[in-house]
C-alpha cells in the first residue's frame, strides 16, 4: 500500500463499514418479512455499491471473496425456501455465517482506518 493511497482507503474502508451496517439490518428486515421483492433490490444494488468500494480494498479480497459467496448461498437458501412464511434451520444458520463474514471485513476496514490514523499521527510529530 503506498502511502499516497492510504487516506483514500480510509475513507473508502469507513464507507464501506457504514453500508455492511446498513445492508446487515435491511438484510434483518428482509428476513423478518420474509420475502420483499424491492428490499431485496435495494440490498443488492447495495451490495453491488460495496463490491466496489471492497475492490479499493486489496488486504480485505479474500474475506470479501467469503461474504459474496456466503450471500449467493444465503439467498439460494431464501428462494428455496417450501414455506417462505417460515426461516428454516439452514436459513438461520447461513444468515449467521453471513453477519459473521461482515463482521470480519467490518473488522479489516477498521484496520484501514487504524492504520491511516497512525500515519497521520506519525506525520505529525
Amino acid at each position: 500500500m503506498s502511502p499516497s493511497h492510504s487516506p483514500e482507503q480510509a475513507v473508502i474502508a469507513s464507507q464501506l463499514a457504514s453500508e455492511l451496517e446498513a445492508y446487515s439490518e435491511g438484510l434483518r428486515e428482509l428476513l423478518e418479512r420474509r420475502w420483499d421483492p424491492e428490499l431485496y433490490r435495494r440490498l443488492s444494488d447495495q451490495f453491488d455499491r460495496m463490491q466496489m468500494f471492497a475492490q479499493a480494498l486489496p488486504r480485505i479480497a479474500r474475506s470479501w471473496t467469503e461474504l459474496l459467496i456466503s450471500r449467493v448461498e444465503l439467498t439460494h437458501a431464501l428462494y428455496n425456501l417450501r414455506a417462505p412464511s417460515r426461516m428454516n434451520g439452514r436459513v438461520v444458520a447461513l444468515h449467521a455465517q453471513h453477519e459473521a463474514l461482515m463482521g470480519e471485513v467490518r473488522g479489516q476496514c477498521r484496520q484501514y482506518q487504524a492504520r491511516e490514523g497512525r500515519g497521520v499521527a506519525q506525520a505529525l510529530r
